[in-house]
């Protein structure tokens, strides 16, 4: 039996790619073309998870911060 094996840092990016589709829909977002914006989710969480390497999340409201990343991203790189 093969189990994938996951590091911490895998579940938080999965979890930012999550959150961030989630963001995006709640907010009507859609180009057309779903693999195209599954991957930019993706490259977004790859970023807010460099961003966010040190960050002390006992500290800093994760829930506002990847919200207003992703609204910035939906402003800025999708026009």
């Amino acid at each position: 039996m093969n189990t994938l094996q996951h590091t911490v840092e895998d579940f938080k990016l999965f979890e930012a790619i999550a959150d961030i589709a989630f963001i995006a829909g709640q907010k009507g977002f859609f180009s057309g073309d779903s693999r195209t914006d599954i991957a930019e989710f993706i490259t977004w969480a790859k970023e807010f998870e460099g961003v966010h390497e040190e960050t002390n999340w006992d500290e800093i409201d994760y829930q506002e911060a990847i919200e207003a990343f992703t609204g910035h991203k939906l402003r800025v790189d999708l026009q």
